[in-house]
């Protein structure tokens, strides 16, 4: 009967068996064809190797094919299904190469994430729409809603040292840069005087300094003039503001109607933008008084000035505006 493996060395009758003849025996030992079973395996010369083509899908294991498997640059469009989606997260961080394009039916909607595309990557040609051409595309960076006629003061204390005023307010909401109305009084020592600040540098969400004209040391009790804002994208606060103020104060100044401060909640990229807006001074059309106008313009990358007028350019404490950073 055949086996699996023969030997090149036959026993004669009476031979004796040593160690030689058995470490012969198998090292000469060769592999039959019934040592293979399926067509994964091959005989070369009596030893075994793999068939060509022998290797299927029914040998290899689910996820047995490693990223370090597969050489670089060979996946082309034919290997992949025209109906398969493929998840963002299954590719490396790099670009896929030239070769291979991924139709947009292939592409899983909930994989496509802003994380995903490339800051300034997105231009005109890519939006829907009738846009064309490739100029860029500009878009509202910032917007508010806001009442002057109604107040959202936040209230605090201070601790003044030389020039430095150290400002707690709890959730001021603030960034450096922007523009606050403070209204101090004083517990101690001298108190720097009211008016429209900027804000120096910011601790924490309670904690920011601004910088006082003066040197002088006192503490005391301070509030944060604000307007209420009934809805907004990256505007924190609407301040008070002065006609014409001096920033830092050098003589206290008292919030005028019609000036205010729009502070972004994240600085815009520079401070060249454009501010568009509207008012009305009371929210029934029938009590309306002519046209309102709000005009504004950027003080820096972190606030815009904001000016509400009627039609006489006299400056008014509107109860509805509107207002759009646009850069």
């Amino acid at each position: 009967m055949a086996g699996v493996v023969e030997t090149t060395h036959t026993f004669a009758n009476n031979e004796v068996i040593t160690s030689t003849l058995m470490n012969n025996i198998i090292d000469q030992t060769l592999f039959t064809s019934d040592a293979l079973s399926g067509g994964t395996l091959a005989l070369t010369a009596g030893k075994l190797k793999v068939a060509t083509s022998g290797i299927t899908s029914n040998e290899m294991g689910v996820d047995a094919v490693t990223a370090n498997a597969i050489a670089s640059g060979v996946i082309t469009n034919v290997k992949i299904s025209a109906t398969a989606a493929i998840s963002l997260s299954k590719l490396a961080s790099e670009a896929l190469p030239v070769g291979i394009t991924v139709a947009t039916a292939n592409i899983l909607d909930a994989n496509v994430t802003t994380a995903k595309i490339l800051d300034a990557n997105v231009t005109a040609p890519k939006l829907s729409g009738a846009q064309t051409g490739t100029a860029p595309v500009y878009g509202v960076r910032a917007w508010a809603n806001f009442d002057a006629t109604a107040n959202a003061d936040l209230a605090g204390t201070f601790s003044r040292s030389g020039t430095t005023v150290t400002i707690t307010v709890t959730g001021h909401g603030l960034i450096a840069g922007n523009l606050v109305f403070i209204d101090f009084t004083v517990g101690t020592g001298t108190v720097a005087p009211d008016g429209l600040y900027q804000v120096a540098t910011v601790t924490d969400a309670n904690i920011f300094t601004v910088t006082s004209v003066a040197s002088a040391t006192g503490t005391g009790t301070v509030t944060l003039l604000r307007k209420e804002i009934k809805s907004s994208g990256n505007i924190s606060c609407v301040s008070a503001a002065a006609p014409s103020p001096v920033i830092p104060p050098s003589t206290s100044d008292s919030p005028a109607d019609g000036y205010y401060v729009a502070n972004f909640s994240v600085a815009l990229p520079n401070a060249n933008f454009s501010v568009l807006g509207t008012c009305s001074e009371a929210k029934a059309f029938a009590t309306t008084s002519g046209n309102d106008i709000l005009s504004g313009s950027p003080y820096n990358a972190q606030c815009a000035r904001i000016l509400t007028i009627n039609t006489s350019s006299t400056a008014i404490d509107a109860e509805c505006n509107s207002v759009a950073i646009i850069g």
